[in-house]
C-alpha cells in the first residue's frame, strides 16, 4: 500500500473516532459513547477479517493500526471534552 493512501486511511480513521465520541457524548455520556465507538471499530475491524476470507481473530499488522489510529482518535476526544470542554 502507498504512503499516501495510508495516511488517508490512519487520518479517517482518527477523524471517525473522534467525531463519534463527540457526536455520541451529549446523548449517551463521555463512558458510554467511548465504549460504543470502540466497540464499533473492533465489529468493524473484524467483519473486514471475515470479508477477506481470514479468522475473526486474524488481526495482523494493518488491523492493528487502523484500531490504534481509532484509539487515539477515541482518546483524543474523551480528554479534550474532559480537559477543555468541560
Amino acid at each position: 500500500m502507498n504512503l499516501k493512501k495510508e495516511a488517508l486511511d490512519q487520518s479517517l480513521h482518527f477523524v471517525a473516532g473522534a467525531v463519534g465520541v463527540f457526536f455520541l457524548s451529549p446523548f449517551i455520556g463521555l463512558p458510554a459513547a467511548v465504549v460504543a465507538v470502540a466497540a464499533y471499530a473492533v465489529i468493524r475491524e473484524v467483519m473486514q477479517r471475515l470479508a477477506a476470507g481470514h479468522k475473526w481473530y486474524d488481526c495482523k499488522w494493518g488491523c492493528r493500526l487502523d484500531l490504534s489510529f481509532w484509539a487515539l482518535g477515541i482518546t483524543t476526544a474523551a480528554l479534550i471534552k474532559v480537559l477543555i470542554l468541560n
